[in-house]
C-alpha cells in the first residue's frame, strides 16, 4: 500500500505534468512553457518522459494494481490512444502542429512505463 506523502507527491507530479501540457495550448502561456519545456531537457525528452510517468502516475493513484488484468490492459491502450488523440488535436490548435515524431516519442515512453508497469508486476506476484 502506498502511503499517504507518496500518493500526494504521485498527485503533484501529475498535475504538474498536465499543467505544463495545457499551458502549452494557451496563447497566455505558451512562451513561459516553452522555456520551461526547454529548461527540462526539450521536446523530445519531455514526450519519452510523460509518456512514460503519466500512465504510471495515473495507474498508481487509481490503484491500478486492484483490478483485474484486462482492466488494466484497456487501461494502458486507452492511454496510448489519448496520446495519439492529443497529436490530432494539435492540428486544432494556432499554437501547435501534430507530428509523427511526436507521437512515436509518447509511445516510446509509454512502452517503458507499460513494460515497467508488467514487470512490477510480474515481480510481486512471484514473491
Amino acid at each position: 500500500m502506498i502511503k499517504l506523502g507518496a500518493r500526494l507527491s504521485l498527485l503533484l507530479a501529475l498535475l504538474a505534468m498536465l499543467l505544463l501540457i495545457v499551458a502549452l495550448y494557451l496563447p497566455q502561456t505558451a512562451l513561459q512553457a516553452k522555456q520551461i519545456e526547454r529548461a527540462l531537457g526539450g521536446d523530445a525528452v519531455l514526450h519519452v518522459t510523460v509518456g512514460a510517468l503519466l500512465p504510471l502516475t495515473l495507474g498508481i493513484l487509481l490503484r491500478l494494481y486492484r483490478w483485474p488484468w484486462r482492466r488494466q490492459a484497456f487501461f494502458w491502450c486507452g492511454c496510448l490512444v489519448l496520446f495519439a488523440l492529443d497529436e490530432l488535436a494539435q492540428g486544432l490548435s494556432p499554437l501547435r502542429a501534430p507530428a509523427a515524431a511526436d507521437f512515436a516519442l509518447s509511445a516510446l515512453g509509454w512502452l517503458i512505463g507499460c513494460s515497467s508497469w508488467m514487470l512490477w508486476h510480474a515481480v510481486r506476484h512471484r514473491l
